[in-house]
């Protein structure tokens, strides 16, 4: 997996559009999660980005905080909000601002970021009601769950657009396996990597890898048995429901709220508390959209969906819809998370190549329109700030390639500009010149010193001002050939990195089941074992093996064998620990490794994986059963003296369960 890993963080560095929270955020990342960290901490990192400050205040002032009297300072607002909330909202803040808009035609960029923040706050209100989990790391992971999604469409806007077309909204686990066909992994394997390169915690990437092999009940369960990884993706899986909810409409909304209605009964909870939980989780969400600048719309109460899913289900109408399938998103959807950009593109692809795009940071509404005049007369775009703070908050949403902007501007002057621009990766290359009527060398200095590219005397001379600005369109046709010399060469890496990883893939993976193959598994058996020697700790081998699998062969066919030892295999997966390996060993047998598990524990998860294949309904064209399986279970001893001593004993255990009429777990005894 740490191969696999480094690729894919390879390759979305190299697009040169990782989807990845900004430098102060991941700083404040690290803070809260150290307890020695303290709010007088915190905001000696935010001075650093006036942009996300400002922000905070924004939300610290809105009725979604609780806050009756008014915020003025940073740190005022990290005492109101504390110091996980201001985590969330650092991270949400960071990556919307460089990840609203992509070049992916087929990624609605809009409904994504609606989605995600409404995961987020159903995953912070139900962990609440469920318990096991944390309420902020439940938001946080709700919020980037699916960020893999957004890497592989910032990575290959082409072939993912392909994907999501052919994929047509269907499930998620058939999205999974188109991206894997396709790129040789899977956005929950982004997503992992990416939560690893964040230095997130290890349980969020576990959770991420699991998104696709949980279900949620229809029948009561004890989730206290569910490791922590499994217990937070069926906090997402759920908080996935609740936030289908809030983004979609009609008949397909319909049929997600009588699932929630009827999970919420398998978890034993009160219909009418579940009902105020969703309601408490929509009117949240439409709060923080108001805050986060994403687009939401007031939705019903859950009692009247309630009522007019039940007359859907009664009338029949649900029943066609769930046989036909959904197919795109109705018009009224469209309207309720708003329409995505043309061709789901960056606006400056759009743009014209004559002309610069100009931000003006000027507060003197006359000069403001003396410049739009003479700028637009010769083909620029210009937008206006009427100060230092709202002129970096526009070059970071909007990229201007020239920034136009006087010397002194209010609480952050044109040089503090500068030096703030040049520290963020996004405006470092951006054309800044200063208007100023202060000409001693002192000051130029200083100010060229700071970052600025040129410079204007006050009152401007526009003949001069058109000389500058033609020097400076010169330099921004360089920076984007070299850019697009950039794009020659990360579509090179790439190829190699894509190719490099189906290598991987071809080597360690049974292209049938897509568990890993012999030559993979022996390897972690290896690793496994010299673990257990050092720690002087337990390790279970077992040998599975599909009862009467030749008879399956023989009468229906090798195609319905092939979707048979697939079944079995993902079967398999969902029985076993997170711990646990298993890999196809050969033919119709699995060997699966058990790391510091006793003989009592081997019958329990040998026990759980024979059930869960004897339950597992296989159905395809030609077949509708199922199969069994024998086990043999050896446990590591002082006797043994290699794996492969190991896996003899638990073949041996197997030959017995056989003998004694299959469907059975046998332990290896002298």
């Amino acid at each position: 997996m740490e191969l696999v890993h480094e690729s894919i963080l390879t390759e979305l560095k190299a697009s040169g559009k990782l989807p990845t929270p900004a430098g102060v955020a991941l700083t404040i990342l690290e803070l809260t999660r150290n307890p020695d960290s303290s709010t007088e901490d915190i905001n000696l990192v935010l001075k650093g980005d006036p942009s996300l400050s400002g922000q905070i205040l924004k939300y610290a002032n809105s009725a979604a905080s609780g806050c009756r009297e008014e915020v003025s300072t940073v740190n005022d607002a990290l005492v109101r909000l504390g110091m996980k909330m201001v985590q969330q909202l650092c991270l949400g803040f960071s990556i919307l601002s460089t990840s609203r808009h992509g070049q992916c035609a087929g990624f609605d960029y809009p409904l994504y970021w609606a989605r995600s923040l409404a995961r987020g706050v159903s995953a912070q209100v139900l962990s609440a009601t469920l318990g096991g989990v944390n309420a902020e790391e439940g938001f946080t992971c709700g919020l980037l769950a699916e960020i893999g999604s957004l890497g592989l469409a910032s990575v290959y806007p082409g072939e993912y657009t392909e994907i999501l077309r052919d994929w047509n909204r269907g499930s998620s686990a058939e999205l999974s396996a188109m991206e894997s066909r396709e790129f040789s992994i899977h956005r929950h394997q982004v997503t992992c990597a990416l939560f690893e390169d964040w230095r997130l915690p290890e349980t969020f990437g576990k959770a991420a890898l699991l998104l696709d092999l949980d279900e949620l009940p229809t029948a009561p369960i004890d989730r206290a048995e569910l490791t922590r990884p499994r217990q937070l993706a069926y906090l997402l899986g759920l908080a996935d429901l609740a936030a289908g909810i809030c983004t979609t409409t009609g008949l397909e909304q319909d049929q997600l709220v009588l699932r929630f209605l009827e999970v919420g009964a398998a978890l034993g909870i009160p219909e009418q508390e579940w009902i105020e939980t969703h309601d408490l989780i929509r009117a949240e969400w439409e709060r923080m959209g108001q805050v986060l600048d994403i687009q939401t719309q007031n939705q019903p109460a859950m009692s009247r969906l309630k009522r007019r899913a039940a007359e859907s289900e009664k009338s029949g109408e649900l029943k066609d819809f769930e046989e036909n399938g959904a197919v795109g998103r109705t018009e009224e959807e469209e309207l309720l998370i708003g329409s995505p950009d043309p061709a789901g593109i960056d606006d400056s692809i759009l743009q014209t190549t004559t002309g610069l795009d100009i931000l003006v940071a000027n507060d003197n509404p006359i000069e403001q329109r003396i410049l739009l005049n003479k700028l637009s007369e010769v083909g620029h775009r210009v937008h206006f700030a009427s100060d230092g703070q709202e002129a970096l908050e526009r070059a970071m949403q909007t990229s201007p390639q020239v920034i136009l902007a006087n010397w002194s501007l209010g609480k952050i002057n044109g040089l503090e500009l500068a030096r703030m621009l040049r520290q963020s990766e996004q405006t470092q290359g951006t054309y800044l010149i200063i208007m100023t009527s202060n000409e001693d060398r002192e000051s130029l200095v200083e100010a060229f010193e700071a970052g600025i590219d040129d410079y204007l005397v006050k009152p401007l001379n526009h003949d001069v001002l058109d000389a500058r600005l033609k020097a400076a369109a010169r330099l921004v046709q360089l920076q984007e050939q070299s850019a697009r010399d950039r794009e020659i060469l990360r579509q090179n890496v790439l190829k190699m990195g894509k190719l490099t990883r189906q290598l991987q893939v071809m080597a360690l993976e049974d292209q049938l089941t897509a568990l890993p193959n012999r030559r993979a598994g022996l390897e972690q058996f290896d690793k496994e074992w010299s673990r257990a020697m050092r720690n002087e700790s337990t390790l279970i081998c077992m040998i599975l093996d599909i009862d009467h699998f030749k008879g399956v062969n023989d009468t229906y066919g090798h195609d319905v064998g092939d979707v048979v030892l697939q079944r079995t295999a993902a079967a398999l997966k969902t029985a076993i620990r997170d711990s646990d390996t298993v890999c196809r060993f050969g033919g119709e047998e699995f060997l699966l490794i058990c790391p510091e598990a006793d003989l009592q524990m081997a019958m329990k998860i040998g026990d759980r994986v024979r059930r869960t294949i004897e339950e597992n309904h296989i159905q395809c064209p030609g077949y509708d059963g199922g199969v069994t399986v024998s086990i043999g279970v050896a446990l590591r001893g002082p006797e043994h003296e290699s794996p492969q001593a190991l896996v003899k004993q638990a073949d041996e255990a197997l030959y017995a369960a056989k003998e004694n009429g299959r469907n059975k777990v046998c332990i290896y005894s002298d």
